[in-house]
Formats: C-alpha cells, structure tokens, sequence
C-alpha cells in the first residue's frame, strides 16, 4: 500500500509509523517526528512539571542516540547507553534537589507501562509516595 501523493517522501517513514500504530502508544512515532524536524532545522522541548522523571527519561534517550549517530558507537547498545546515563549522569542530583532523594518518582507499576527506551533502571525507581505527597520531603518515599 502507497502513501499518497500528498505525503513528502521525506515523511513516508513517519506517515507509516503513525498508520501502523492507530490505536497504540508508539513512542516511535515521537521519534520520527523529532528526527523529521530536526532534518528541517527544528528544535525539540521538553516539559514535565519539574524538569526531572518523564524530562529525565527523554534526554538521557536523545543523548544516547546523538552518541549513536555521531560516533562509531552501535545503535544496538543505545538503550545501555541510556541507562547508564540515567544511573550515573547529572538527572538524579536534580531528583535529589526536588524532592530530596536520588530516585526518579516512578513505580514499579508505572515503569511496566512506559516504552522500553523511556524505562528508568529498576534501582532508580522511587515505589510509592508517602501520604501523596510528591515534592515535599516530608513524607518520605516507600519503596
């Protein structure tokens, strides 16, 4: 089946994506688009309320794959890339400065949910918030 003619052929690859995921969430449909973008000289932004679990989990996969492609590194290893960002990087000291630990605010429930290239490593996983309360160092995080 052929796109139609109305589709740049530049955009072929994201006009698929977005047919074949109807339905799904398909992270890579975001993927595509950002390259797609970026190949016309846009920029990307990304916004969560604080700046530090969904914002985290983004950049360090962006910068993962701007080393990929910018480097001999294989693309096969991008997701390990990503994780050791995640552990060893600068976005836990800003979870630190927020609510006071060096956890992303995500669960285990939550993370099983999340596209596998957005899934922050098991260890840095916050479990459930006392009393609910998020940002506040009060309250602690259960784990």
């Amino acid at each position: 089946d052929d796109p139609p003619p109305s589709i740049h052929p530049q955009l072929v690859d994201l006009y698929e994506l977005i047919r074949f995921s109807a339905g799904k969430m398909e992270h890579g449909v975001l993927d595509e688009a950002a390259s797609q973008a970026a190949q016309l000289g846009g920029a990307g932004a990304i916004f969560c309320k604080s700046g530090k679990d969904r914002t985290a989990m983004q950049v360090t996969y962006q910068q993962a794959q701007h080393l990929c492609q910018n480097s001999t590194t294989p693309d096969k290893d991008l997701l390990q890339y990503a994780t050791t960002m995640r552990i060893h990087g600068t976005r836990l000291p800003i979870c630190e400065k927020n609510v006071g630990q060096s956890l992303f605010a995500f669960n285990s429930l939550q993370s099983k949910f999340m596209p596998d290239v957005l899934k922050p490593p098991p260890r840095t996983l916050a479990g459930f918030l006392k009393g609910g309360r998020v940002f506040s160092r009060e309250g602690g995080i259960e784990t």
